[in-house]
């Protein structure tokens, strides 16, 4: 079948619908882990294995739609109410650190949780889903004295596995009910001093760049969480991936690329539930796709698309399926505020339509704008700094409400210069279409075309053929 042809049978619909439901339950309803023993400061995992499955179903919540948003920690009272009015399903939350709670070996200040709680309390009330990072070496079990976001020294390892068993009781709980637990925030980047928001256990000296070791701590860490709640789900900190080491640019060192093989050979291949990583296209006031132009990922289709591929290559070599999402992304703008004006953010609702929907096409289980907050890092937030709608807000907002418990069908057109994708929600169809290079090209709608919406959710007069231009378009299809 080419990208042209789509059977919209009952059969095939009811076929891919099955599927996807799958791909995004799997993760929820199987589990592999080892029931650590009794917890003492000597004792580490037990290595027999046990399998997890869910006894009633109706326990488990409907897999998250595409749609997310991060909001940052102390952010979410001002922005959780445009989180939900959104209708957008996963909230990335950065995040929690490990020495807030425990500075000392085997001390427990949840105390100094007690913010987190009241927004984690809040982003549930509003049935949002979470996914808390947690990260930060207190000083006492620091591989690197002066490094918080780097590497836990060896012997402290099974502490932190103790720590994230007693976070994990503590907060799947109501009324918190936090499943997906992301450790660590960009462990692939380079070496740091003090206490920045990623990680760095980058380790140059390594050919994996300190992958290996990181693998070694999930393999430690993964069973003490489900013994804790074997529904919880372990992301794989956010990978930054600076760049393609296959095909590296004249010039740039692409090493820490290596890192998730090295997560692999340390073991830690089968010790995580979903792989996660970051993917940012940068605003250059050009009107074409910003996501496919990337120089450093252009070759395998774009910042975002190009890294799932890489990805997804290493983990094929080795015999790995894991789900993937991309929890960190927007577009970005280099310029300054005093640049990143009008345009800019009519550029950001355009690319937002891309995002999402290229993240539903290429099975992501979803994308994760950074920020919700705003003005955001380079002005990426979906909000100004008074907390109030940006265009790129306004089109999430139209676009979730529309999609987000509808089913991908297919690829309608995916060419040089037109893309155009298929989504089904009970008896309605929406086709979404744009060009990639500035051109405008024309189609005949399909029969029962009830009405077509631009980015800002507006409606369009309905003529035949349509236009297809630089700005995606909706097009709504009637029974």
């Amino acid at each position: 079948m080419t990208d042209n042809q789509i059977d919209w049978s009952p059969l095939a619909m009811t076929h891919r619908l099955t599927l996807q439901t799958l791909v995004l339950l799997l993760p929820l309803i199987t589990f592999l882990a080892a029931a650590p023993p009794a917890r003492t400061a000597t004792t580490t995992p037990a290595t027999s294995q046990r399998i997890y499955m869910p006894l009633m179903m109706n326990r488990w919540p409907s897999p998250p739609s595409i749609f997310g948003v991060e909001i940052s920690r102390g952010r979410v009272g001002a922005t959780a109410g445009h989180a939900s009015a959104a209708r957008v399903s996963w909230v990335r939350y950065n995040g929690i650190r490990w020495s807030e709670v425990e500075p000392s070996r085997g001390e427990r200040r949840w105390q100094n949780l007690a913010s987190v709680e009241a927004e984690l309390r809040s982003l549930s009330s509003q049935h949002l889903v979470p996914m808390v990072v947690v990260r930060g070496t207190p000083q006492w079990a620091r591989q690197r004295a002066d490094s918080e976001c780097g590497p836990i020294r060896p012997e402290a390892l099974d502490a932190f596995a103790q720590f994230m068993h007693e976070l994990v009781k503590r907060y799947s709980a109501p009324p918190y009910n936090v499943l997906y637990w992301e450790l660590w925030n960009e462990p692939d980047a380079p070496p740091a001093t003090g206490s920045p928001p990623y990680g760095c256990w980058g380790d140059p000296a390594d050919p994996y760049y300190g992958g290996r070791y990181f693998g070694e701590l999930l393999k430690r860490v993964y069973p003490w969480i489900k013994q804790a709640n074997p529904g919880a789900q372990v992301v794989l900190g956010g990978l930054l991936l600076d760049c393609d080491p296959q095909r590296p640019p004249r010039g740039k060192d692409c090493r820490s690329a290596h890192f998730f093989e090295g997560v692999i050979l340390g073991s830690g291949g089968h010790a995580f539930d979903i792989l996660a990583f970051h993917g940012y296209p940068y605003w250059d006031g050009k009107r074409h796709d910003w996501e496919l132009t990337h120089p450093v990922w252009q070759h395998r289709g774009g910042v975002v698309l190009g890294k799932a591929d890489f990805l997804r290559g290493v983990m094929q070599q080795y015999g790995i399926r894991k789900p993937l999402i991309m929890n960190e992304g927007s577009l970005l703008c280099w310029e300054g505020p005093s640049a990143c004006q009008a345009e800019f953010q009519t550029a950001q609702a355009n690319y937002a339509v891309r995002l999402y929907t290229r993240a539903a096409a290429n099975d992501l289980l979803g994308a994760i704008w950074f920020t919700l907050n705003g003005p955001g890092w380079n002005q990426g937030g979906l909000l100004d700094h008074q907390q109030q709608p940006r265009a790129a807000y306004n089109t999430l907002k139209f676009m979730a409400g529309r999609l987000h418990d509808a089913t991908y069908i297919g690829r309608l057109e995916h060419s040089a210069t037109v893309e155009g994708y298929a989504f089904r929600k009970g008896g309605t169809t929406y086709h979404i279409y744009w060009t990639n290079n500035g051109a405008v090209a024309q189609r005949t709608l399909p029969p029962g075309t009830r009405a077509i919406y631009g980015t800002d959710g507006m409606a369009r007069p309905v003529s035949n053929p349509v236009q297809i231009g630089h700005d995606p378009i909706f097009i709504e299809i009637g029974p």
